[in-house]
């Protein structure tokens, strides 16, 4: 008897096709998950090397505009060498990059501007009468004027008496939330306006932001630490409180310098000496608490490559500048004895500013002994203050102690 297959090779031929269906289904969903994996890896690389050619780029632009800083400073350094001072751009040094025929890279685009901050008041040589006249000329009441002040002078001065009844006093801050002294020195950051009584009032809104009277404060005085504001850049701030000179003055002052007015025909000029001032605007003007010369400027230096762009902006000062804020009492007190000791100077200023002067001490101290090398640098300026894109480089202005 011969058997018969017929049933089974249909239940054969039934399971074929469901067979085929799955595995092509496998297949499919392998090739899904295959290429979303592929998806993401290209996506994340893609990420990775937007992120690696976004650095490069940065890192060229700040190269860049290092080396055309360094170009500036040389090009000042010869007009300060030949004509033994920095007087005002009007000398030829407006432009140093074209003055010294600097070419950027292909592609780039770079920019300088100059602000002599030496045009400024500084703040570690300011009294109550500049104080106080700054204010007026800001267009304050008397009143209010004096009592800004006296503010200002109490967070700045040992054991300053103001002169209005009415001011706040170094005792208002044993009465703060968190109990505290004034630092007794001059302001080492605009940001601690918002922490001297009376000025953090007047000073900013609301909400804690910057008014127009904390702009204009801050656009008149310069932090740095120099003697005679440069009179070829001084804002009028400048010479109304710091020079005494009245709106007539000021106007025949600025004529002169930007060829203005009567002086249009000779044009841009600067002042050489306090008495050639006098010449201008007569010789009851009391002038002899100006200067003529540059003692702190600020570089800018913007180097840009389409949208992308880097700036790096730096405070210089001549030999015999401007120097950085003056330190705490208590700061110079201990710094004066760690060096009577004999203990690693470059150790008391961790926190302050590095400033780039003539020569760098490098220390090296032991348990048993300390010891130190000077290299020379000859470089022709001291740097206060670098920034980049914002943002310091560099720790804020050194606190240094001064010399009685």
């Amino acid at each position: 008897m011969t058997p018969s297959y017929s049933n089974g090779g249909h239940e054969t031929a039934r399971r074929r096709p469901a067979s085929r269906g799955s595995v092509i289904l496998l297949v499919l969903m392998t090739l899904l998950l295959t290429a979303f994996a592929l998806t993401k890896y290209l996506e994340k690389t893609t990420i990775d090397l937007l992120a690696d050619a976004r650095a490069a780029r940065a890192d060229r632009l700040r190269s860049e505009a290092y080396s055309a800083l360094e170009t500036v400073i040389g090009v000042l350094n010869e007009f300060r060498t030949v004509d033994s001072a920095l007087r005002s751009p009007t000398e030829g040094w407006g432009a140093p990059l074209e003055f010294a025929g600097y070419t950027p890279p292909s592609g780039l685009e770079v920019e300088v501007t100059l602000d002599d901050e030496s045009g400024k008041i500084s703040l570690p040589h300011v009294d109550y009468t500049i104080l106080r006249d700054l204010f007026i000329h800001f267009g304050e009441k008397q009143t209010d004027a004096e009592m800004y002040a006296d503010a200002l002078l109490v967070w700045m001065e040992k054991e300053y008496e103001p002169t209005n009844s009415f001011s706040a006093r170094a005792a208002d801050y044993e009465r703060e939330q968190i109990i505290h002294d004034p630092p007794v020195r001059s302001l080492h950051s605009f940001a601690e306006l918002a922490s001297i009584k009376l000025i953090r009032e007047k000073f900013f809104d609301e909400e804690g932001h910057p008014n127009d009277l904390w702009r204009k404060f801050v656009d008149a005085v310069s932090l740095y630490d120099f003697g005679a504001p440069n009179i070829n850049a001084a804002r009028e701030s400048t010479l109304a409180a710091f020079g005494g000179y009245d709106d007539t003055s000021i106007k025949m002052l600025s004529d002169y310098i930007l060829g203005q007015g009567s002086y249009i025909r000779q044009g841009p000029s600067y002042f050489r000496s306090t008495k050639e001032v006098a010449g201008i605007v007569g010789q009851q003007v009391v002038s002899a608490k100006l200067g003529t010369a540059v003692s702190c400027l600020r570089i800018t230096v913007t180097v840009k490559e389409g949208q992308a762009s880097f700036r790096v902006s730096a405070v210089v000062a001549p030999p015999g500048g401007a120097g950085a804020p003056p330190a705490t009492p208590s700061t110079a007190s201990s710094s004066s004895e760690s060096s009577a000791a004999g203990v690693d100077s470059t150790s008391t200023n961790t926190n302050s500013s590095t400033t780039t002067s003539t020569t760098t001490t490098s220390s090296t101290t032991t348990s048993s002994s300390s010891s130190s090398t000077q290299t020379s640098l000859n470089y022709p300026f001291t740097l206060l203050e670098v920034e980049e894109n914002g943002a310091t480089a560099q720790p804020a202005p050194a606190a240094q102690p001064t010399s009685a």
